[in-house]
């Protein structure tokens, strides 16, 4: 099991201006560590296929960098995302507005969302899910899973010798300050494998579970009513009509 040491930035008790530094810190390793590519490479392509607005929710949202590069990047495509972005700490969120978020933010923990059933396209999250255990991923999943109307989307850490080996070397010479280093080596040791989180998400409809450059994995589950409606379709329907389509048409005027 991932080491469950808490990580610096999760203590509510981190003085402002070391937790301004230290998310400045993850944004900074997130552009030189290729800490951004791996969610747009998983989220945007299945963006761009479907309607003109869409809505996503970015869990452990921090300062809202990765998925304010996920809403341009589709912007620029036709594709208007339009984002919320909900984290546990308001310090982290004070700081993602200062540092340029201007979209909705909402202070709720992961495993208990304000919004309603089905109401939003995406619910993704970024560098979230080795903060839990496996229960509360379990929890955190099946929560996610009520909220999204399309996809589950977690793009996280994958534990590796190279990731290890990167984070302990690299940070110290991106100029990262104590408590991003501490977290990053933390982070590593926290990280999941791939065949655990197979084993966790266990007969969840998986669309994609696989690695990502240069030590990252992504998940992706369909909904459960898309994979109800597709069931359903292919029992009673016959190929010719999409289950996934029409539940998504039907439900697309929902909102938070």
């Amino acid at each position: 099991m991932p080491d469950l040491r808490p990580e610096l930035l999760d203590n509510s008790s981190l003085p402002l201006d070391q937790t301004e530094k230290a998310l400045g810190d993850l944004e900074r390793a997130n552009r030189w560590l290729f800490g951004i590519g791996a969610s747009v490479r998983t989220l945007l392509p299945r963006v761009l296929r479907g309607p003109t607005t869409q809505t996503l929710v970015d869990l452990g949202t921090g300062t809202g960098q990765v998925s304010r590069v996920l809403r341009s990047r589709a912007e620029r495509r036709g594709v208007e995302l339009r984002l919320v972005g909900v984290d546990r700490k308001l310090s982290h969120l004070l700081t993602g507005r200062a540092r340029g978020s201007e979209h909705p933010v909402v202070v709720a923990c992961a495993s208990c969302l304000p919004f309603r059933s089905s109401s939003v396209d995406w619910v993704y999250s970024n560098l979230l899910f080795h903060h839990f255990s496996g229960r509360e991923n379990s929890q955190v999943i099946a929560e996610m899973d009520r909220v999204a109307l399309r996809a589950v989307v977690v793009v996280d850490l994958r534990r590796s010798k190279l990731g290890s080996l990167l984070v302990r070397l690299l940070l110290p010479v991106l100029g990262l300050g104590p408590v991003a280093i501490y977290d990053g080596k933390i982070s590593v040791d926290r990280a999941w494998k791939l065949d655990d989180v197979r084993q966790l998400v266990g007969q969840r409809p998986v669309s994609e579970l696989t690695t990502r450059f240069p030590v990252r994995f992504s998940l992706v589950l369909d909904s459960s009513d898309i994979a109800q409606g597709e069931e359903h379709r292919s029992l009673e329907e016959g190929p010719s009509t999409s289950g996934r389509a029409r539940r998504v048409e039907d439900r697309n005027h929902r909102r938070f």
